[in-house]
């Protein structure tokens, strides 16, 4: 019997979760990386610069405005954070006893990370959305959801674990 076949419901969320942020990482956010500076011309042509034109109009800094500060945290979260998430994998199905430490460590750091992000542009008024209304609302908040949802539910899951680990150790001493 394979190891894979052994794994919970959990982790399999857990593995599916991981394996479509690598897959969104290694193409779409990979692409903003590489032509950042060409979006605008790019978009008549070609659907990724044209998915960035659409939630441009929820976030300029990452079409027709980009930012240092979100070309810094694209290239972090494609060639940092994508090995994390690949060293999770490779813990989860390995059982690697350190594993629900890393988790809680790198989903504690997405979710946090998603949450400045939606604060810092609450808090400052949305100024890189190109105008106010419901339809720019969904645009900014529903494409980063799964990371804010997934990452989120990574960690209660790995505190859910260690808790239970100390309950268990605190009961046998």
């Amino acid at each position: 019997m394979s190891r894979t076949s052994d794994l919970s419901a959990s982790e399999r969320v857990i593995i599916g979760l991981l394996t479509f942020f690598l897959i969104i990482a290694f193409t779409l956010e990979l692409y903003w990386i590489v032509f950042n500076d060409s979006l605008v011309a790019r978009a008549d042509h070609e659907l990724f610069a044209r998915l960035f034109q659409i939630y441009g109009d929820a976030d300029r800094a990452y079409f027709d405005r980009i930012t240092p500060m979100a070309i810094g945290l694209e290239q972090i979260n494609v060639f940092v954070t994508q090995i994390v998430n690949v060293w999770l994998l490779w813990a989860i199905v390995q059982r690697v006893y350190y594993r629900h430490v890393l988790q809680l460590l790198v989903g504690s750091y997405l979710t946090y990370s998603v949450v400045l992000y939606f604060w810092a542009a609450h808090v400052t008024g949305y100024p890189d959305m190109r105008y106010q209304s419901p339809y720019t609302f969904f645009l900014f908040y529903a494409p980063n959801l799964p990371w804010l949802l997934g990452y989120a539910y990574m960690s209660l899951d790995s505190i859910r674990h260690l808790c239970a680990r100390l309950r268990r150790d605190a009961s046998a001493a």
